[in-house]
């Protein structure tokens, strides 16, 4: 069994009673609403708010200009006072802004990007910084979140990475935690947010694809040899999964396995992490080990 994991990673600091969260809109629009849920929610679990006024720009569907979200994003990573940089919702529209960011600002002084969905490109380009991420809720779905993950998700900003109990014994398997959204992995796989996936563990979730969708963006990334050098795969929830009137033919479970099953190594399905109300917490860039009946994370 190989083990792999960065010595290079910068790991930022874990939060303290106090300090400040500041809130980024990389993707779709953000309203005052949501802006006051995530307010909410981080001043009761013991944290303060940070945001600028142009969160709430729009340009159509998303947070303004890239020339704004990515001037917006870079005055969150120049704050001195913010420990960590929560996402307020998905969409699409990262990647426009993704490579223009103040990475090397980032990767000096260090700060944990949180959110999942579309901004799993922002999860994964951090990682290829050696910086972990956290793949979590955002305050657009805090409201319909289980507490318990909502709990979870401060815990890790303030202590590290949690285990996730498992209900059965799954075998065996090590490596970084890699992942997040099916669709956006499929968007940028070779490209310098995720060259590559050798030496992972592969966490995958989705929403409000075509069944046959995610059995070609599978195939596809198995073309391009996506999937050599894999250690494991934790499926997540994949909601609201379309069919058309002849259906695929295989429940949806079975499409997500079949790629992954010949490679002989453990998939673990049904997770609790994707768009619904159960959102474990995950780091990305963590390692990660699944043992028998528990997935361990360390830094």
């Amino acid at each position: 069994m190989c083990y792999f994991s960065s010595m290079k990673q910068r790991i930022p600091a874990f939060l303290k009673p106090g300090d400040l969260i500041g809130l980024s809109a990389t993707a779709r629009f953000a309203t005052q609403e949501m802006i006051d849920t995530a307010t909410e929610f981080i001043e009761k679990a013991g944290f303060r708010v940070h945001f600028e006024d142009d969160i709430l720009f729009r340009e159509g569907q998303v947070a303004g200009s890239i020339a704004q979200r990515i001037q917006s994003f870079n005055k969150l990573i120049d704050h001195k006072g913010i420990k960590a940089i929560w996402n307020v919702r998905g969409g699409y529209g990262s990647a426009d802004i993704v490579d223009a960011v103040d990475w090397s600002s980032l990767k000096k002084h260090p700060k944990w990007l949180v959110g999942f969905s579309d901004f799993t490109t922002f999860l994964l380009h951090a990682h290829q910084h050696d910086i972990p991420t956290v793949h979590a809720a955002m305050p657009i779905s805090f409201e319909n979140t289980t507490n318990d993950h909502l709990n979870d998700t401060f815990r890790v900003l303030s202590h590290g990475p949690q285990p996730l109990e498992l209900k059965e014994d799954h075998g065996h398997c090590r490596g970084t935690l890699i992942g997040g959204n099916l669709s956006v992995i499929f968007s940028i796989y070779g490209t310098p947010s995720l060259p590559s996936l050798k030496n992972a563990i592969l966490l995958l979730e989705d929403l409000d694809e075509y069944h046959y969708h995610l059995d070609r963006m599978l195939l596809s990334l198995k073309r391009q040899g996506a999937f050599k050098g894999l250690r494991g795969v934790l499926l997540g929830q994949f909601s609201d999964i379309h069919d058309h009137d002849i259906p695929w033919g295989t429940e949806v479970e079975k499409t997500l396995r079949k790629y992954f099953d010949e490679l002989s190594i453990p998939v673990l399905t049904n997770l609790p992490f994707g768009h619904t109300s159960q959102q474990f917490p995950l780091v990305i860039g963590s390692s990660a080990e699944v043992n028998k009946n528990q997935i361990e994370f360390k830094l």
